[in-house]
């Protein structure tokens, strides 16, 4: 099945009030649910008047989301309070032709789930914002839904284990509950096609970094620096990625300290990483900037900066020398049933 370039990549954090067994249901259910405030209401600027408030954000996120005329592939994580659920994640789709779901929770009961906002406020559920109701509702919530269907290449939303495939837990978004997920893109989608290793699908790829996550990329430059001649005696030093700031790779070679960043910014981006690495620069230090193709030539490197690398190109080379490593990386997640 080809990939859906056109797609639409999210991610979905169950961070709710209420209970675990209230997610649980959400997860058995297929569906995806955000919390701003105990309110069926579906307009964004009932919580907050402007794009600064998340709750703003995220409704106005799930509401433009039905309004899709593409397909949009989620990545929905339900571990935050149910231990069980913590090695594992669901990937399928948003019902296209859906509205956004009310779901009225009471502990200990099962779920009332209405197809819309105004259904919710036909049968009574509770909003915190209307002064009939109370500001904080006792043991029980409301919550905006959206359910999840099948992927293209599966007839229902499937789970994969974290533990097999870690890339997509260290890849999750930080702090929002529903948002997009570029840095997964590839994952999702070659997933939802049915694919098994972005090997299958190398003659769509033109560039074979393009799959992988900014952290897999810190792994093949570390792994350069190590098989190149120019830095023979190459030690890494330091975990790879963020350990100090500005600077993904630490290591030695030669008597000399290294200091490296991978990037695939551009343009000005790529100019303020290049100038933030020079501040590394010193006798016995050497700076090396992995970034864009034809970015930098010899003859105009950034100053401070002593060597450039395209990132593509680095990973051309490691994968000529050791394929087994982007064999492994390239490798997709498979339905854990």
């Amino acid at each position: 099945m080809s990939v859906e370039e056109s797609a639409r990549t999210m991610f979905a954090r169950h961070k709710l009030g209420g209970d675990g067994e209230g997610i649980r249901w959400l997860k058995d259910n297929n569906y995806i649910a955000i919390n701003w405030d105990d309110s069926p209401s579906t307009d964004e600027t009932t919580y907050g008047d402007d794009g600064r408030s998340r709750g703003y954000q995220e409704v106005r996120r799930m509401r433009n989301v039905r309004d899709e005329n593409r397909p949009v592939i989620i990545g929905a994580y339900y571990g935050n309070k149910i231990d069980e659920f913590r090695d594992r994640m669901v990937i399928g789709r948003i019902d296209p032709e859906t509205n956004i779901h009310i779901i009225h929770y009471h502990q200990g009961e099962t779920p009332s789930v209405y197809e819309s906002e105004k259904a919710a406020r036909e049968a009574g559920v509770p909003d915190v914002h209307e002064d009939e109701f109370p500001d904080k509702l006792e043991d029980e919530w409301v919550y905006k839904a959206l359910p999840l269907v099948g992927c293209g290449a599966y007839g229902e939303p499937k789970e994969v284990s974290l533990t097999d495939y870690p890339l997509l837990s260290a890849v999750r978004p930080r702090h929002h509950s529903f948002c997009d997920w570029h840095v997964a893109e590839a994952h999702l989608k070659a997933f939802d096609a049915g694919h098994r290793s972005f090997r299958n699908i190398n003659n769509s790829i033109d560039d074979l970094s393009d799959p992988l996550a900014p952290s897999q990329l810190e792994v093949i430059c570390n792994e350069y620096l190590r098989l190149s001649d120019n830095h023979g005696s190459y030690t890494q030093l330091l975990p790879v990625g963020r350990t100090l700031r500005d600077v993904d790779i630490v290591g030695t070679s030669g008597g000399q300290k290294i200091f490296a960043q991978v990037t695939k910014a551009t343009d000005s981006d790529l100019k303020s990483k290049a100038k933030k690495l020079a501040t590394y620069k010193k006798p016995n230090v050497q700076t090396v900037l992995f970034g864009p193709e034809n970015a930098y030539n010899d003859d105009e490197m950034p100053e401070g900066v002593d060597e450039y690398r395209s990132v593509r190109s680095v990973v051309d080379e490691v994968d000529a020398h050791s394929p087994e490593l982007l064999d492994a990386m390239y490798e997709l997640p498979e339905p854990m049933s």
